[in-house]
């Protein structure tokens, strides 16, 4: 190969600006944890399905109050 050829990534490199980082001095993104699903919090889990029980609820209370509306205004007619 030529030697002119041989210098073109270090060539680049020095002209871009960029520098490969040393293995000694990067961190690793990643670090061990529990899982989460270990642990349940069942506090979060009560109060989401009373949450969502509690929206189906007015929604069909909601849904029949809006039916019998319905009847009664299409009996006017």
């Amino acid at each position: 190969m030529a030697p002119s050829l041989q210098l073109l990534p270090t060539l680049s490199r020095v002209l871009s600006g960029a520098r490969l980082p040393r293995h000694t001095l990067v961190r690793s993104v990643f670090y061990v944890r529990d899982f989460p699903n270990d642990k349940p919090n069942w506090l979060k889990v009560i109060l989401t399905l009373g949450t969502s029980a509690g929206l189906w609820t007015y929604l069909l209370k909601q849904h029949e109050e809006d039916i019998l509306e319905y009847e009664r205004r299409k009996g006017l007619e």
